[in-house]
């Protein structure tokens, strides 16, 4: 179980190097138009690259922002309750979002295999095969839903499920 969990994790920090990656090249692509606009010119890939980019961010994002608790989490409720009904309502919790997620990355599939089969193009002028961007959106569901896997795999084993402050820089005092 441990290989497995470490794997994922593996797993979840790539996606996380892909997402900020991805950030850089999404500001360079509106910096490239930003310039060329200043010119009275325009670029006619760039809007259409960094939408999906940006979506592909964000879904390639939402895995890690699991692992490290940086998500919108509402705690109002389960502060109230005593530790270990909060554990059993997390795991469940954890469970119910592993079929949500499991339904939008089936559904993404669906969408990714039937873009990539039909050889189905953006209507734009660059026509990218739109099975592309589609494909990092459905890597970004599935890191998800591995990294909700884990979270609820160490919860119900009393490990430790989150990485509060992983990325926090130490400054010596």
């Amino acid at each position: 179980m441990t290989v497995l969990l470490n794997l994922i994790d593996r797993l979840s920090r790539f996606a996380e190097l892909s997402a900020v990656l991805l950030i850089f090249g999404y500001c360079i692509l509106m910096l490239t138009e930003v310039v060329a606009r200043a010119q009275a010119q325009s670029f006619s890939f760039t809007w259409e690259y960094s939408t999906y980019a940006m979506a592909a961010i964000f879904a390639l994002a939402s895995g890690p922002a699991i692992r490290t608790a940086v998500h919108v989490r509402i705690t109002l409720v389960t502060e109230l309750m005593p530790a270990r009904m909060t554990k059993w309502l997390d795991v469940l919790a954890n469970g119910v979002a592993l079929l949500i997620v499991a339904a939008i990355v089936w559904a993404m599939w669906v969408k990714t295999s039937g873009s990539y089969d039909r050889n189905i193009l953006a209507t734009s002028v660059s026509k990218t095969p739109l099975w592309i961007p589609q494909a990092l959106v459905l890597w970004g569901g599935a890191q998800l839903w591995l990294d909700l896997l884990a979270r609820m795999i160490r919860r119900a084993r009393d490990e430790t499920y989150e990485w509060r402050n992983a990325d926090k820089e130490h400054v010596d005092v």
